[in-house]
């Protein structure tokens, strides 16, 4: 039996390989061009950078680590009714004492529609080069198991691993976005991953291809008229294979007063602080916090496991915390000139 012991334990815990799950991150929605490709320049600026950082299963093995980095850019930006989006997107993935690793870089592309003054639709393409890999000699083989004890310099005698092999990858997603006033808008998405369902390559003997993967998200903003508070309720429901798993949660917004899109050619000041319940093979209790200035967006989140496994991670789960910087367009009212409310705010 061929079996790496540290790979399946991997494998059950980050559920990365085969019958399993992509990469995944807890502020789903700071990772625009991961979620949906759609979303690629969806946003009220010229210009858009984002990077992130996660950590997690630090307290029963070598830490997971992902980090992520994107790019878009949005364009006809003069057109009230048809907009571009072009963008990059690159992540990493290293996981338990092999360091099973997955890196990726995408192009993404997006078109928006206005369909009527309340409605936008959007599509988007992405095409990436991703790179699997592991570290063989860090291993630990059944042959190395004498019945009774392990022994690290017995002869492992498997040879027939690659190390790393890559592929080409492609997505492609959808979405619409409704905002019937100023004091409400949502957006709700689906893209599909992995279209090609790529190959598993690590061994001749794996006839495995990696599953295609299909995401659902919602968003909803609700402003309080004459009130520095709003709310953000938001789920993503992700599927790929037998697995699937689901977030959601609510975030409260305090906006500064007197701050605004009104009154300034900057955002306003935001604070926001909510929770998040994601479930999938345990159940946890994600708890965030944002804060907005000027152009950057700071939050930070971290995982709590309130399931059985808890007992083996001291209900420690993930820290994660990602900036997001854009360059925002001149002072935008929420209703442009033509009565049209502005999406991209």
């Amino acid at each position: 039996m061929k079996a790496i012991i540290l790979i399946i334990f991997a494998l059950m815990l980050n559920c990365i390989f085969v019958n399993a799950q992509d990469l995944y991150f807890s502020q789903f929605d700071k990772n625009p061009l991961i979620l949906n490709p759609s979303n690629t320049g969806f946003f009220n600026g010229g210009n858009r950078l984002g990077v992130s950082y996660r950590t997690q299963w630090k307290n029963i093995t070598t830490p997971y680590v992902t980090t992520s980095a994107f790019y878009d850019a949005q364009f006809l930006k003069k057109q009230p009714k048809d907009k571009i989006g072009l963008g990059l997107v690159f992540f990493n993935d290293k996981s338990g004492d092999v360091e099973m690793g997955l890196t990726q870089v995408s192009l993404s592309f997006a078109y928006s529609k206005l369909l009527t003054k309340e409605n936008l639709f959007l599509f988007g393409f992405q095409t990436g080069y991703a790179q699997r890999s592991f570290d063989f000699y860090n291993a630990t083989w059944d042959n190395q198991y004498d019945g009774n004890t392990y022994n690290p310099n017995s002869l492992s005698n498997e040879t027939s691993f690659n190390l790393n092999y890559s592929y080409i990858d492609y997505a492609a997603g959808m979405g619409w976005s409704f905002r019937p006033s100023n004091n409400f808008r949502s957006s709700t998405g689906v893209a599909l991953f992995h279209i090609s369902s790529p190959k598993f390559r690590f061994s001749k003997d794996i006839k495995e291809r990696l599953y295609r993967k299909i995401v659902v998200h919602h968003k909803t903003e609700i402003y309080i008229e004459k009130s520095p508070l709003s709310y953000e309720p938001a789920f993503a429901y992700i599927k790929q294979g037998v697995d699937k798993q689901i977030l959601a949660g609510l975030m409260f917004r305090f906006t500064e007063e007197g701050n605004s899109y009104y009154s300034s050619s900057l955002p306003p000041t935001v604070f926001s602080i909510g929770a998040y319940y994601r479930s999938e093979n345990a159940l946890i209790l994600i708890l965030a916090a944002r804060l907005n200035y000027n152009n950057f967006e700071i939050n930070y989140s971290y995982d709590f496991n309130i399931s059985t496994i808890g007992k083996a991670t001291k209900k420690q789960g993930g820290m994660e915390l990602s900036l997001v910087y854009t360059q925002h367009s001149k002072a935008k009212k929420r209703v442009t000139r033509s009565g049209i409310p502005n999406f991209f705010e």
